[in-house]
Formats: structure tokens, sequence, C-alpha cells
């Protein structure tokens, strides 16, 4: 029987988790809320977690997680969402809850490889995968690698500036902050937007994207907004990468017009400006959409474990 591994895509709202083998065939997953207040709570979820999948007979544990991680040293130098995680040896104390080995790497990186290995990049030598949830996750491929940058902080497209004059005043993790990408097209943010056009206390995706279809007027507004600047953030990393192919990942993703707006809308900058010195990319959907950060999560343990 091939090896089973304890897969965790930790995410700032919910950590979902997958026993699969070593062929990327999924045997179970679940997911529930992440608590991103501090190291005692995130242990205390891992635990319980351990307790859950005790049946299972895993051979080590592989984790996607948001911030700038260095995945040989096992470091998540930050982490997003879990703005108390600085400089933390994340891979050591994961592995000692499940005692198992342990390896842990960038979120957008993960779906990056897993788009690039067997998904929606797999027949070009280079794309970005742009992976919404609370955040932005972002994977960058050049000639069939993930790009980690001098650093480890290559594809942080959170962080991509959409209001220069705002950036000085940035503070912590800014997934509600207008100046930077994150802020103006991440799920939470655009279903965020709605909730509070209607009164909700519930913001859901699901629910926004019935009401664009349906013509509500709040849903198309967001909507048209969220592709326009979601089109503008990919023209400006086109103007560093040039690249053939965006791929759009996340829970988002699963409804096409998540991606069919931005594509439109990236197709009428290019229709309507002349002289545009860098080609124009496809944009289509992540195949693995939700489960990119799991499967790539897996093949980088697969690559890095001991």
């Amino acid at each position: 029987m091939t090896e089973q591994y304890l897969v965790l895509d930790i995410g700032g709202t919910y950590i979902k988790y997958a026993i699969i083998d070593g062929e990327a065939q999924f045997i179970m997953q679940d997911k529930f809320r992440a608590d991103t207040s501090s190291e005692e709570a995130m242990l205390t979820s891992l635990h319980l977690l351990k307790e859950e999948v005790s049946e299972y007979d895993y051979d080590g544990v592989a984790v996607s997680m948001p911030g700038r991680i260095d995945t040989k040293r096992g470091w998540a130098h930050t982490g997003g969402a879990f703005s108390w995680l600085s400089e933390y040896p994340a891979a050591e104390k994961y592995g000692a809850v499940f005692g198992k080995p342990c390896t842990i790497a960038n979120d957008g990186k993960c779906a990056a490889l897993a788009e690039s290995w067997a998904g929606s990049l797999a027949d070009v030598d280079s794309g970005c995968v742009i992976v919404l949830g609370t955040g932005i996750g972002g994977g960058i491929v050049l000639n069939n690698k993930v790009w980690m940058g001098c650093s480890g902080g290559a594809g942080e497209l959170s962080w991509l500036g959409a209001n220069f004059d705002g950036l000085r005043d940035l503070e912590a993790f800014p997934h509600h902050m207008a100046d930077v990408w994150c802020g103006r097209i991440s799920s939470a943010t655009i279903t965020g937007k709605f909730a509070k056009a209607k009164g909700s206390s519930k913001p859901s995706g699901v629910v926004l994207f019935d009401a664009y279809e349906a013509g509500d007027p709040d849903a198309v507004a967001i909507i048209e907004e969220y592709a326009v600047q979601a089109a503008a953030g990919i023209f400006s990393l086109q103007c560093v990468l040039d690249l053939p192919r965006y791929a759009i990942g996340g829970g988002i993703s699963a409804r096409p017009e998540a991606t069919s707006v931005i594509r439109d809308k990236l197709n009428e900058i290019y229709d309507t400006k002349r002289g545009i010195p860098f080609s124009r990319p496809e944009v289509v959907t992540c195949k693995f959409g939700n489960e990119a950060n799991l499967i790539g999560a897996l093949a980088f343990h697969l690559q890095n474990a001991d």
C-alpha cells in the first residue's frame, strides 16, 4: 500500500486537512474554523486534529500556510493573518504535535506547484497562480520551477501596491486595506462588502455570486469593481513578468464568473490601449481549485522530507 500523509492548508478563515496518498489521491478531507489569535490557539487546534485523524496511519505531515516561508529549514518568517507568527520554527512545532516528520511551504507556492505539475499551468513553461482567500496567495512559475525569490518572498501578492500614496502608512496584515491588492480583490474583502451592503454579519461568496447572477445591483457593482481591480493588478504584474498565463484559485474560483469577469476586464485594457510593450496573457481557472494548496503541500513534502 502506498504511503499516506496528513496534509494541512492553514488559512486565515479555515484550516483544511486531508489524508492523501503518495499518488495525490484523497482518502478523506474536512476543515474547521481557524483561530488566528495566538500560538496556543493554533497548537490546541492541531492537538484536537491529531485526535480526529488518529485512525489513519500517516507517515508525515505536509503544511501549506501563509507568509514568507523557508521550506528547507522549516521556518516561517511571517504568517499572514496569523500576526503573532514571526521567525517561528513551524515545522518543528507542528511536527512535535503529531510526532511525525513535518514540512511547511507557502500557500501560494503550493498552489503554483500543484498547477504546474498537473493542472492549469502544466502545458506552459511559466505562469502565475493567484489564490483568492482571506488574503491573496501567489505563486510564480518560471521555466517549470516555482520561483522563491532571494528570501522566499516572491509571489506575496497581498502586498502588491494598489495606491502608492498610501503605502507609507501600512501597518499589520492588510486584508482590509485599500492601499494594497488584497484590500481590493480578496474573497474576504468582496464578500465583506456585500454583507455590509445587505446588513448581514455572515459574508458568503456563494450568496454574493448568486446575487450577481440574479442582477442584484449591489452584487453587480462589487463584482464589477473586483474585476477591474484584479485586471489592473494582473496588468501590473505582466509588465514585470510577461507570462503567458495567470490562473485564478481559491474557493471563489469554483464560480466561473470569478475568472471570466477578470478576463473580460483585462481584455478590455488590451483592446483599448495602443502600444502595450508586453504580451496579453490568458486568464484561466485553477484546475485543482480549493485543493491546490493541499496537493502542492504534499508535493513540497515529497521533495523536501528527509
